[in-house]
């Protein structure tokens, strides 16, 4: 869960993170789909990419996270608490499933393997599973270690940032440790590679059941 500081921190980057956020869906992919797909978010939060998705015109809108959060109230999804690992969902459910800026949150590889195996259990054949997060670059190491020793904190959003760093430290640092055996369980399972593209910070991957 997490905690005041982190998200005073969250707050005061949130709107340059929304201007991002739908630009970060385009790329991945999701945007481009039809209308009328039937999309899990996981990991949703409160509900930040799927407000994008329903403003690019997509209505079958669902979304699951660890726990409910007060912004859900009045929100036009399906929206339920759980584990992303455990999915509640049928067989054969949705068109697709996106996962953003998240994966870190899932517990390692082990985690990583357990919410890949759901989310193909529950697409339907021919789905798509999307992806937004860090890979372990070196420009990622350096540039996280020198926002948490505070040396590129040179705006309000890098501070903020490397706020968010701090707080998110305890599970982002062993995930990027094990970022080879993270990255063997997306790339060598029952899904086949769409689309991956790295770019400095994140990654953007589109896999198909």
């Amino acid at each position: 869960m997490e905690t005041v500081s982190w998200h005073s921190a969250y707050s005061d980057i949130e709107s340059q993170k929304r201007e991002q956020l739908k630009g970060k869906l385009q790329r991945l992919g999701v945007a481009d789909l039809p209308k009328d797909s039937v999309i899990l978010d996981t990991c949703c939060g409160s509900g930040r990419a799927l407000a994008e998705l329903h403003s690019f015109g997509f209505k079958n809108l669902y979304g699951i996270d660890s726990s409910e959060h007060q912004e859900w109230q009045g929100l036009p999804f399906k929206l339920l608490s759980g584990d992303a690992r455990q999915l509640p969902f049928p067989d054969n459910h949705f068109d697709a499933v996106t996962n953003i800026h998240s994966l870190h949150h899932l517990g390692g590889p082990g985690g990583t393997e357990a919410f890949i195996k759901e989310c193909y259990r529950v697409l339907k054949p021919g789905g798509r599973l999307f992806i937004l997060d860090f890979p372990a670059s070196l420009q990622i190491r350096f540039v996280f270690w020198a926002l948490r020793k505070r040396l590129l904190t040179w705006t309000p959003y890098l501070r903020n940032f490397a706020k968010l760093l701090d707080e998110e430290w305890s599970y982002l640092g062993p995930y990027l440790a094990a970022w080879k055996e993270t990255k063997q369980h997306l790339f060598k399972g029952n899904f086949s590679i769409e689309r991956f593209q790295q770019r400095f910070f994140y990654y953007y991957l589109c896999l198909r059941k």
